[in-house]
């Protein structure tokens, strides 16, 4: 990040009183696992003139914070301990305040190795700080970016308006008078043409990019989402290709190639960009579930319920836990049990999930009907004629009591076929 002049903060109070005014209408979020250092960093916000400031010790909790209100600064800790780090809080931050770019983001991390890796993320902080470290290291980072803040303030107040026209005549002038802040204007006006959807001079201004800096692989992610817009879909897998292989976190370019391989009628390569990107960021229950989709459209069952079971521990007890997902995981077990694979390991999962399915959908008697028709189909595969006519019996049951959805005459008439019973 360019260097740039840092408000004296000793005297930051007395010398300009209607700035302070303002800290205290900002927002702050200080999400961090260690006590000492979440009231080190409440102080140090506190002594620099923030009121509004809200602390949470869990990534979790951080997360829901984010997505029910808008933060003005986030000063996260990178390693959480919990199901949720400072990278992915990071990310949903910029997704959930996607034109909104003043948002500060300061990652806070004990972990070394984040510098190596920090210049080649997708979701970038806008500073970071290793611990253990000074309180006048924190001031200074954070009052760079204060000012950084400022020189894009009217970029971003065109850009929450979307007046893409004005966007690009402020990153202009911004390059102008900052020239450490050229990447970022470039970007800026890539983005712009791109959401008028002028995408051929969209294009043609990421290439120009990359031919003088070949190594920003957010240049080649631009130009494969205007080739996916204009329909060059091999074009736009090549350069998504080009992007993983500048940038192993960049998670959306994994995201674009396996549409571009869809397109392309590839699914095994999607199948695979899925695979690398889950392996980058493990915690993804959408990937996971594209993954599992993906896969069953291969036959490849194995992959199919090894995605899906993902997609139910990373949702499991949450919001986004819904019945469909077990629907998805029984039926592929049940495919795999029909390809030969009937391990005492694959039917403790389906009834672990049969179970499950049960208890969330219990009032919706769609779901009923569904969780029996699943467990027919698992013992007729199986074939286990007498537990597939004894399940039956219990859904009639079910079906009688309104407890379950009906069929309808000619769906009863083929399982009782299938079973027998006629």
């Amino acid at each position: 990040m360019a260097e740039v002049s840092v408000p004296d903060f000793k005297n930051l109070d007395k010398a300009n009183e209607k700035q302070s005014d303002k800290k205290s209408s900002k927002r702050v979020l200080i999400i961090e696992d260690i006590g000492e250092m979440r009231l080190m960093l409440k102080s140090l916000m506190t002594s620099l003139g923030y009121s509004k400031i809200d602390i949470e010790p869990s990534g979790q909790a951080g997360l829901k914070r984010i997505l029910s209100g808008r933060y003005d600064i986030v000063l996260s800790d990178y390693n959480l301990g919990g199901s949720v780090d400072g990278q992915q809080i990071l990310e949903t931050t910029r997704k959930t305040y996607s034109l909104d770019h003043s948002t500060i983001f300061m990652m806070i991390t004990a972990d070394t190795a984040y510098e190596a890796v920090v210049s080649v993320l997708e979701y970038q902080p806008d500073s970071y700080l290793v611990k253990p470290f000074p309180p006048e290291a924190f001031m200074r980072r954070l009052g760079r970016v204060i000012q950084q803040k400022k020189s894009f303030e009217k970029l971003n107040q065109a850009r929450m308006k979307e007046d893409w026209d004005e966007v690009i005549v402020q990153a202009k002038e911004v390059m102008t008078v900052h020239k450490p802040y050229g990447s970022l204007c470039l970007k800026a006006i890539g983005e712009a043409l791109y959401a008028k959807g002028e995408y051929k001079a969209a294009k043609t201004h990421y290439m120009l990019i990359t031919q003088k800096h070949k190594n920003l692989a957010w240049a080649y992610f631009g130009i494969a989402q205007c080739e996916m817009a204009l329909g060059a879909f091999a074009g736009a897998a090549k350069n998504l290709e080009t992007t993983v292989n500048l940038s192993r976190h960049f998670l959306s370019a994994y995201d674009l190639l396996a549409d571009a391989y869809e397109e392309l009628n590839q699914l095994s390569d999607a199948q695979q960009a899925l695979r690398t990107v889950l392996e980058v960021s493990p915690r993804s229950p959408e990937r996971s579930k594209r993954l599992g989709d993906i896969s069953a459209k291969l036959k490849d069952w194995y992959t199919a319920e090894q995605a899906y079971s993902r997609v139910i521990r990373l949702s499991r007890e949450t919001a986004e836990e819904h019945v469909e997902m077990y629907y998805d995981h029984l039926q592929s077990i049940t495919n795999l049990i029909a390809s030969g694979d009937e391990s005492k390991t694959l039917n403790e999962k389906f009834k672990r999930s049969l179970i499950r399915l049960r208890i969330i959908g219990k009032a919706s008697p769609t779901a009923v009907t569904n969780s029996f028709r699943i467990e027919v189909q698992q013992y007729v595969t199986r074939n286990h004629l007498g537990e597939a006519v004894k399940t039956w019996k219990n859904w009639h049951r079910l079906i009688q009591e309104g407890r379950a959805s009906p069929l309808t005459q000619a769906q009863e008439m083929t399982l009782k076929k299938k079973l027998g019973l006629l």
